[in-house]
């Protein structure tokens, strides 16, 4: 008797999914809504009809891509893992990679679920819940870096994480076009040193 290809080995519901969202989420920012239920439960391992156990449709399963891709954990262990002693443009360079990154991913996301619920999409409960906590942590260890160079600052270091947040997050704005979005350099470069010319503070 041949085994079913599509037999899992069985799992608590919570750790099914997480499975199955872990499996598609690359596929959702490659293929976008065109990617079929058949395709999500292949990527995952599993029967079609067991992604519908655990999830009640396909909105549900990129809900909670989102929710995964949200997550700040990932974001503080890179954080955490940049260098102290690199000097503070080379740090803030790389948090602004890997913030860009995630508002990339988080963006593509949201936006194949928009295709999927084009009359206006419902927010899930609680998901300015989990938005508030998820910039707030983000915000606490971008604040933790600012502390470290504080006599470096002519700002306290939590405004300094805020006003640098608010360049990240409004160079992923869909309206902006991709050629118009600065880099990472180009936004530390912007942070630390302003936009003026050289002496126009002093013509004023």
């Amino acid at each position: 008797m041949t085994p079913d290809r599509h037999r899992a080995k069985p799992l608590p519901p919570d750790d099914r999914r997480q499975e199955i969202v872990k499996a598609v989420i690359p596929l959702l920012l490659e293929r976008g809504s065109g990617l079929t239920s058949k395709e999500m439960a292949e990527a995952a391992g599993v029967a079609e009809g067991t992604i519908f156990s655990v999830f009640p449709n396909k909105s549900s399963v990129i809900i909670e891509a989102v929710k995964v891709t949200m997550d700040p954990e990932p974001v503080r262990t890179a954080i955490s893992q940049i260098p102290t002693t690199d000097p503070l443009e080379r740090q803030l360079e790389s948090v602004a990679g890997i913030l860009l990154e995630r508002s990339a991913r988080v963006g593509t996301l949201v936006g194949v679920l928009r295709t999927l619920q084009p009359d206006g999409m419902e927010k899930p409960e609680g998901a300015h819940r989990f938005v508030t906590r998820s910039n707030t942590a983000i915000l606490n260890a971008l604040t933790n870096l600012f502390e470290r160079h504080q006599n470096d600052l002519r700002v306290e270091p939590e405004r300094a994480a805020v006003a640098f947040l608010g360049f990240v997050f409004a160079n992923a704005h869909p309206l902006l076009l991709a050629e118009a979005k600065p880099g990472a350099a180009e936004i530390v470069d912007m942070l630390l040193r302003g936009i003026a010319a050289p002496g126009l503070e002093g013509d004023a």
